[in-house]
Order: C-alpha cells, then structure tokens, then sequence
C-alpha cells in the first residue's frame, strides 16, 4: 500500500511538472511582442482613411515606374499598418493573398532595423510569428537588396523554420521579387531580386532605406523601346 501511495504521489508530481511546462510554453509562444502590440494603435486613428491613402500611393508609384524616368516615395509604419489593419486581418479584402492560417501582419521600424510580425491561428491556440530584419542595396548589383534575419521567434520563443522562410518567398515571388537564402554566420540572408518578370532591367532601384519610422524607395526607369518602336513601325 505504502509503494502504491509513492507510485501514485512520483505520478502526480510528473503530471503536474508536465503541466506547467506545457502552460509555461504556451504562455512563452502566444506573448506577442511590444512592437506589434503598439503597431495595433496607430497614431493615425482614422485607419481607413489612411489606408486609401497608401494604397492610392502605392498605385501611383507603380504607375510612375513604369511612365517616369524618375521616380520614388516614402512610407511611414503608421499608414502601412493602417493598410495592414484595414484589409489584411482575418476575414479582409487582400488576406487570401497571405499563406493560409497567416493575417494581421503588423510593422515597425527601430533605427535600421525592420521589425515585422504576423499572427498565425486565431483565438487560445494563435501565435505572432515575428522577424527583426537589417535590409540594404548589395553595392554594384542592379535591383538586388540583401535581407538579414537577426530574429526569428514564435511569440518569445526562438525559432527557426525553413518552411517559414519559403512561404515568405512564395509571397515575394507573387510581387515580381525573387529570394535566394543562405547563411551569414548563424543568421539566414535572404538575396532580393526586384523586378524578377521584366526581361531586362528597365527599372532599376537607386535608393532602399529604413530609417526614422520611414521606408525610403526611389529609382529610376528607362524608357527607350527603340527597337521594339522600330519593329513596330516596319509592321504598321
């Protein structure tokens, strides 16, 4: 009877470690972390009216890319997470467009670096996967970016996936961007074609900065199609 109560009392104690290692774990994966938290309060209360705005700007810079020998613009983390808000949450206009289970990406910027987190799940079992990112024009290559991954993390939990790092280049590859990954140490570097669809470099990115709360892009695009205008002109 005496060795059945101890067996009984090592069981209960095991389940009960189990137990709180299994709670410590879940509390550990679901913290989201303070940037994304205050990134779901703009400044910018008026988060639709913001986000019409970005969009409509975002638009225009396309447009201009491709009929303006110059172009560029700046984004601020307050009307980008007011797009995010507005239409990439769960049930919004352009969320089909993230991997299934993915929504409500959140952004922000600290210095030079990028800080970028996106809730996976809903409800008890939901999680922010999150990434602190350095990201800079590699010197002497046309329209190539370099993205370093200084963090990867599950709520406050580390965390590295591979599978991760494909869905973030499957996304990229559906905006004309193509990724190649490799390692700089222990942190993964993602190499960032831009304009990967155009059959030669007709747009060339000049200027890719993070800095002060901002996104700055700017480039410029050539628009000499003298040879397809002559082909054309041959063949009226």
């Amino acid at each position: 009877m005496r060795r059945r109560r101890q067996v009984l009392s090592a069981m209960a104690i095991l389940a009960t470690a189990l137990g709180l290692a299994a709670g410590g774990l879940l509390y550990v994966i679901q913290k989201a972390p303070a940037f994304y938290i205050a990134a779901d309060h703009p400044s910018d209360w008026d988060t639709h009216e913001s986000s019409a705005r970005f969009l409509t700007r975002v638009l225009d810079l396309q447009n201009d890319i491709r009929s303006k020998d110059a172009w560029g613009d700046t984004f601020s983390v307050e009307e980008i997470n007011s797009f995010f808000i507005e239409n990439l949450g769960p049930g919004g206009k352009f969320t089909d467009s993230l991997p299934p289970g993915f929504h409500s990406p959140r952004l922000a910027i600290d210095g030079d670096r990028l800080f970028w987190g996106i809730q996976y799940g809903e409800g008890f079992w939901s999680t922010i996967l999150w990434l602190e990112l350095k990201v800079w024009l590699v010197a002497g290559q046309t329209n190539l970016a370099a993205v370093e991954i200084c963090h990867l993390k599950a709520g406050a939990l580390p965390f590295g996936s591979l599978s991760l790092l494909d869905k973030i280049a499957d996304v990229a590859r559906d905006m004309s961007m193509d990724i190649t990954w490799y390692r700089n140490g222990r942190n993964p570097v993602g190499l960032v074609r831009f304009f990967a669809r155009q059959p030669r470099a007709t747009s060339q990115i000049l200027t890719l900065e993070v800095k002060e709360g901002k996104i700055v892009v700017a480039g410029r695009t050539s628009l000499d199609i003298g040879p397809v205008a002559n082909l054309n002109a041959a063949n009226p």
